[in-house]
């Protein structure tokens, strides 16, 4: 059992664990664009237009604004997660991440999970799990054909 990605110290929030080593690889590499979904409080009124524009700039991802005050609050959907993504994202966009939580990692969402507890995939999670890694076929080799030589 390994954990799927990690969360940076000061960031709470989903973290997967599994055995699968191929599960792993589909969920990381950028490749298979699985979303990842943040809900941020950052410094400012976040005007949702400006950094809509921005995220198009080279970001794809979802965007909605809640409460646009002193802290607003952000929920981000990204499909790569590069080191401090969405930190360094919102900053440069004049607003600094005041508190960072991933809430959805493809189809597995927290939604009521306390912090510091788990729980196995649920009945509607563990297809979307499957669908990302394929039963592998095994490959069989054919045994090489010897010639024997009458002698």
């Amino acid at each position: 059992m390994h954990p799927v990605g990690r969360l940076d110290y000061d960031t709470s929030g989903l973290l997967l664990f599994s055995s699968s080593g191929a599960l792993t690889q589909r969920l990381l590499h950028p490749k298979h664009e699985v979303e990842k979904e943040y809900v941020a409080v950052v410094t400012g009124i976040v005007v949702e237009d400006e950094l809509r524009a921005t995220l198009a700039a080279g970001v794809r991802g979802y965007l909605n604004v809640f409460d646009a005050q002193a802290l607003s609050t952000v929920r981000l959907t990204v499909s790569e997660g590069k080191h401090r993504m969405v930190r360094r994202i919102l900053a440069n966009c004049g607003h600094p991440v005041v508190s960072l939580h991933r809430d959805r990692l493809g189809a597995v969402a927290l939604n009521d999970l306390p912090a510091g507890e788990y729980r196995p995939l649920t009945t509607e999670e563990s297809p979307w799990a499957e669908t990302l890694v394929p039963l592998e076929k095994k490959h069989i080799k054919p045994k090489p054909k010897t010639s024997r030589k009458q002698l």
